[in-house]
């Protein structure tokens, strides 16, 4: 069997027959990839601690005719501060599941595995968790092929007083009462959009966003990724 190593942070696993793991993997090689693990149910398995979501791992795969199998495993990296604080837990959450169901399989995807442990870093690291939020989402979905237009409507005006997810940003407000899904636009949510578009993480680590900000930038955010992607996260049936 052909054999490779893969450096991945795991997304996801599930039970699969009485002993066997499915890992999903964000590898820094292959993009999404789908693995077994067998035996490692058991008490006795030597990976079953180091294949557990959030982790970061080095694994020695051999190809296999359905999926391949993990016959070896190093844990590199673990970031406990995500796994014991609810709210971070369950924006981490929420990011993987995107990343899991729009990456696709073997897909080459560098900027987005390090997006995502960098992304991951900050969270078990910084208590700035609605700026790391902002930063990850719009780097994503840029990532994904899907940039907010934010510099100017649509129409070319520059004054611009709302949002509307199908014509893909900002928009003045003629062209507001020509869509049915505009929402007004603060000055202080645009303003923020506009520099979390441009700045670094190591930029947004040391910045917060207030909470009724955070609150208006989420439905932004959230409804362009609802009206382009179609993708409901089953994560946010959980609140935070």
């Amino acid at each position: 069997m052909n054999s490779y190593y893969i450096t991945g942070i795991i997304l996801s696993h599930e039970n699969i027959g009485e002993k066997d793991r499915l890992i999903t993997f964000l590898t820094e090689e292959r993009g999404k990839l789908r693995a077994v693990a067998r035996s490692s149910r058991r008490i006795s398995s030597k990976m079953a601690g180091s294949l557990e979501p959030f982790n970061l791992v080095r694994c020695w795969m051999h190809t296999g005719k359905t999926f391949d199998i993990i016959k070896n495993v190093q844990l590199i990296k673990t970031f406990p501060n995500v796994i014991k604080n609810i709210d971070i837990y369950i924006t981490a959450s929420r990011m993987f599941e995107f990343i899991q169901v729009t990456v696709q399989e073997n897909d080459e995807s560098q900027d987005m595995f390090r997006l995502l442990l960098g992304v991951l870093t900050a969270l078990d690291r910084y208590d700035s968790l609605n700026s790391i939020k902002v930063f990850f989402w719009l780097n994503v979905l840029i990532l994904s092929g899907y940039r907010m237009r934010l510099d100017r409507c649509v129409c070319g005006r520059e004054d611009v007083k709302g949002f509307s997810p199908s014509m893909g940003g900002v928009v003045c407000i003629d062209c507001m009462l020509k869509t049915n899904d505009s929402i007004l636009i603060s000055n202080s949510a645009l303003d923020t959009l506009r520099m979390y578009e441009q700045i670094r993480l190591s930029s947004a680590v040391k910045r917060e966003i207030p909470d009724t900000l955070m609150k208006e930038i989420d439905a932004i955010i959230d409804r362009f990724r609802l009206c382009h992607t179609n993708i409901k996260l089953r994560s946010e049936e959980v609140t935070i």
